[in-house]
């Protein structure tokens, strides 16, 4: 369970920088997100079911032959996420959308405003 957690958590992390997280400065350097009411981050209600296998393959490098996990969603589902953007936006023509993929920046690239 805390395999799947830590895994579930990663995703998450992607997810969100993919589609949501985005900080913002103002000209003078400061922080334009004062608390995370105006930071938008993932929530339940914002992620689909996740489906978790495992497959045990001990490390040979250490005597408990644990390694970490945490990080394995966390660095495919940003790629991952975007292709799947960039795939629905293709018949549109769109061909760039940065990270975060807001709504205001897919509908900026479908109507082609920068």
């Amino acid at each position: 369970m805390l395999l799947a957690g830590q895994v579930h958590g990663g995703v998450t992390q992607g997810i969100g920088q993919a589609l949501l997280e985005h900080t913002a400065y103002g000209a003078d350097g400061q922080l334009l997100a004062g608390s995370y009411m105006d930071y938008c981050l993932p929530r339940a209600d914002d992620l689909p079911d996740f489906v978790f296998d495992h497959r045990d393959t001990p490390s040979t490098r250490n005597l408990l032959g644990v390694k970490g996990c945490g990080e394995a969603g966390a660095t495919g589902s940003p790629p991952a996420v975007m292709n799947a953007v960039m795939d629905a936006l293709a018949p549109l023509g769109v061909k760039h959308v940065d990270m975060p993929a807001t709504a205001e920046k897919i509908w900026r690239a479908i109507n082609g405003v920068p």
